[in-house]
């Protein structure tokens, strides 16, 4: 490994190390997602067994992985993104250079007086690349207060009942189940106690 690397050895290495962390999130998002199945699944039969302590502690715990999948995504979004604009970024920097090059060029052929109108080309060419870099600065600060902003409640009740099938007419059954289960359990310690 050399000493010194190039300007465009260090922008590869910056690229894998992006594509890097892009493919950790994707296969984080996979887990995630079998995880979702995974409790789904466990708080539906958790649902037929009539236990409602398990229903509700596996349908918190699918609620709470559904929103960390859900941030996730929103952070795989916002890479892709900013990986954009950073290409964009790079064209106008390669523009600019290239301005530069060719406005030394005109001055050797032309003299300094079309040398003038070059550095003015060049001057609003450096202004459209300080634009785009100011934009994306905006873009990134505004995306991670977003994302800050969504993680505390990023997947409702009812999109957890949707994922388990369940209805709000499907959770009163289940608590009156419930109920008429601890009322016979009631009964029957009640007429224990008194035999």
């Amino acid at each position: 490994m050399a000493l010194f690397k190039s300007r465009e050895e260090r922008r590869i290495e910056r690229d894998i190390e992006v594509r890097r962390g892009t493919t950790a999130i994707q296969r984080n998002l996979r887990r995630l997602e079998k995880h979702e199945k995974e409790y789904a699944e466990k708080a539906r039969r958790a649902r037929r067994l009539g236990d409602g302590e398990q229903f509700a502690f596996l349908r918190g715990t699918l609620k709470k992985t559904a929103g960390e999948r859900r941030l996730l995504e929103r952070q795989l979004l916002n890479l892709e993104t900013a990986m954009q604009i950073k290409d964009q970024a790079e064209g106008h920097a390669q523009f600019a250079r290239s301005m530069q090059a060719l406005a030394a060029a005109i001055g050797k052929a032309f003299g300094s007086a079309d040398l003038a109108k070059t550095q003015a080309r060049f001057e609003t060419a450096l202004a459209q690349a300080r634009s785009m870099e100011e934009r994306m600065a905006l873009f990134l600060e505004s995306t991670s207060e977003l994302v800050s902003d969504a993680e505390t409640d990023l997947v409702t009740d009812e999109e957890v009942d949707a994922l388990l099938g369940v209805g709000p007419d499907d959770e009163r059954a289940i608590d009156g189940r419930i109920e008429s289960r601890l009322a016979e359990l009631d009964r029957a310690a009640g007429g224990a106690a008194a035999g």
